[in-house]
């Protein structure tokens, strides 16, 4: 049974155990502590976070130790690509049932967990921001969005897997929804908004706009300012105010010259490009890419690509004095 009771009308929790002690661990750990949970972390004998996470003042349990405790509440946050691993290596030590929540479906998806793992719940939160914005929005008490799935739960445990599942999303500073979805439909989503918008065509179309700029003479404060600091100036307006609104907002120039440029660049070929991308994530081709991939060795390479760019040493010199931390 799902291991959640009520207490004089107040939703109780048994042990919350987060394995990982990354950027979003850190972030659902702190909020869960400031919303008066009692919260373990589970990392290898081995990790260098042991001595982040004592001076931070979180008990700590080896994660092959997990199964000693009765039923806990399990918060998988280490990188998607590491949990196939993971429970590999704890499941024969945990209960029947034991609950565990994942902020991402990919593993669950790509690794068939409901087939490789059927003696335990599988549960799906899936806060909408990275890690810094999850920590922020909940510090500052802002408005954030999740999505859930209890698609692999039986229809007698739902009611109280819901009900687990929205005490955590309130916990860590879920304020809407959160929206059911399935763990099949939020990955899919996801790398999608990641390949076709979020990760590529943001970051990377403000670096060839600033180089053109560059190239042109434009001063790199100027170039800067103009294609990488309003990014989010645009994001953030577009995001508020919705599409009409901010269609109405802008100027005459930029209202001309983004009908002019949408129809000069979303053409016929950028839409094969498009249903590429996904028809790599709906046929889980892009899922066998992921497989045996070494993502360390893949990261520094971007890194050291991104750190010859101009923009990058031009982001650092301004950005004290650009950028509220």
């Amino acid at each position: 049974m799902i291991t959640i009771w009520l207490h004089k009308g107040k939703l109780q929790m048994n042990d919350i155990v987060i394995i990982g002690y990354g950027s979003q661990a850190k972030a659902w750990a702190h909020n869960f502590r400031d919303s008066g949970r009692r919260v373990t972390i589970a990392l290898r004998d081995n990790s260098e976070s042991i001595p982040i996470v004592n001076e931070k003042g979180f008990e700590l349990i080896s994660l092959l130790n997990i199964g000693k405790l009765s039923k806990p509440i399990l918060i998988l946050l280490t990188p998607d690509h590491t949990h196939l691993e993971t429970l590999t290596e704890i499941a024969s030590k945990l209960e029947v049932g034991t609950n565990i929540i994942y902020a991402h479906g990919y593993s669950y998806t790509a690794f068939n967990f409901k087939e490789n793992f059927p003696k335990l719940n599988h549960l799906l939160l899936a806060p909408k921001a990275i890690a810094s914005e999850l920590r922020f929005q909940y510090e500052n008490k802002g408005k954030l969005g999740a999505a859930y799935s209890l698609e692999d739960i039986s229809a007698e445990e739902s009611a109280e897997a819901k009900e687990l599942l929205m005490a955590v999303a309130r916990d860590i500073g879920i304020t809407a929804g959160p929206y059911e979805t399935t763990f099949l439909e939020e990955t899919n989503a996801d790398l999608f908004s990641e390949q076709s918008l979020l990760c590529s065509l943001l970051p990377y179309g403000a670096l060839h706009s600033y180089n053109k700029l560059r190239q042109k003479g434009v001063k790199r404060e100027i170039a800067y300012l103009e294609c990488w600091l309003e990014v989010k100036l645009i994001a953030d307006a577009m995001v508020k105010m919705g599409p009409e609104e901010f269609f109405k907002l802008i100027s005459p120039n930029a209202l001309l010259g983004g009908e002019k440029a949408q129809k000069l660049l979303f053409d016929e070929g950028y839409h094969k490009k498009l249903d590429s991308l996904l028809s790599d994530i709906w046929n889980q081709d892009f899922f066998t890419e992921c497989k045996g991939l070494d993502f360390n060795k893949l990261r520094s390479s971007v890194l050291e690509r991104w750190a010859n760019e101009e923009l990058t040493q031009t982001h650092r010199e301004l950005a004290p004095e650009l950028i509220n931390k």
